[in-house]
């Protein structure tokens, strides 16, 4: 088991000034995320040299201290239980946890050590049946590494089509609507280039659609955005969390960032993780991706969060 800093250990070890929790004060109305002092929706940007190898080898120690040290820093909390109560997480949540199996330029697949860490920090305030891990059908899972589980006993892996079928007025899998208290959105940093650049929190939300619907996300950028706006989503979501520990930086070319993305405010989030990549583009001499349509109208349109760089607080740490 690991060793779980004490607040005294953690900000020593840090050279950031964490900020504590408080609500965002814009002109437009979106639920409170954590923020810095000034107000801003904080972003976390988390990396480490040891966390991977370049043969996609994670380091389960080092991807969980990434983790730890990425959600204290989050909400500048002294341990994992008092991180997740600001956060808004409940002894008696079942938490949905949205993943991404299914991509279609290069498998990106969420790592299982990330997994690890992030059921293992849940685990300090909810029991380990109440995650669910779900994805557009069960088999997407087990392409991605994952042994389907719908039993009482341990982390539950399951995908919409044994889900109990979808809400319908929502259109939402039940997984999210009827079984979950509280959702999680936890996607892969990858670039799809032409039309949407890149494809991150909002489009992994696709997969929670019933299926018919999941062709309109695909060039009509209103109603992606407006995924994320209906109810049992945007009233339940606590966290959106980027794996980039093996990301791409252009369609269909792995890069070994080494981090991850972590915020409440998950358009500020897919902004943040787009600036991640261009980084990368711009070292490599391409062309930077502009802030996709979709972002901003999830902003202005559907009061989900901002893409504005001047209300955004991306915290850089490292281990």
């Amino acid at each position: 088991m690991k060793k779980k800093l004490n607040r005294r250990e953690f900000l020593k070890s840090t050279s950031i000034a964490i900020a504590g929790l408080g609500a965002v004060s814009h002109s437009f109305n979106f639920p409170a995320f954590a923020s810095s002092l000034s107000g801003k929706s904080k972003v976390i940007l988390a990396r480490g040299d040891a966390v991977i190898s370049n043969r996609n080898v994670c380091n389960p120690q080092q991807t969980a201290a990434l983790f730890d040290k990425a959600l204290l820093t989050l909400t500048g909390k002294g341990n994992a239980k008092e991180a997740w109560a600001a956060i808004g997480l409940a002894p008696s949540d079942t938490v949905a946890i949205k993943v991404n199996c299914n991509n279609w330029t290069i498998l990106l697949a969420p790592h299982k050590e990330l997994v690890g860490a992030l059921c293992s920090s849940l685990m300090q305030v909810i029991p380990e049946n109440n995650i669910i891990f779900y994805e557009r059908t069960t088999s997407d899972l087990i392409d991605g590494g994952f042994q389907a589980n719908k039993s009482n006993r341990g982390v539950r892996y399951f995908g919409n089509d044994e889900g109990g079928g979808y809400h319908p007025q929502e259109r939402l899998t039940r997984i999210i609507t009827d079984t979950s208290t509280k959702i999680i959105n936890l996607a892969s940093l990858k670039c799809v280039d032409f039309p949407f650049g890149a494809s991150v929190f909002m489009k992994n939300h696709i997969g929670s659609l019933v299926d018919e619907d999941m062709p309109r996300c695909h060039g009509n950028h209103r109603f992606l955005a407006g995924v994320s706006s209906r109810p049992s989503i945007k009233n339940k979501a606590i966290l959106a969390l980027g794996d980039g520990l093996r990301a791409t930086f252009q369609r269909g070319v792995p890069w070994y960032w080494g981090g991850i993305v972590m915020g409440q405010d998950s358009v500020a989030a897919e902004y943040a993780a787009i600036q991640v990549m261009n980084e990368k583009r711009s070292q490599e001499g391409i062309a930077k991706m502009e802030t996709p349509e979709y972002l901003r109208l999830a902003e202005s349109e559907f009061g989900l969060g901002t893409c504005n760089p001047e209300k955004i607080d991306m915290v850089k740490i490292s281990i």
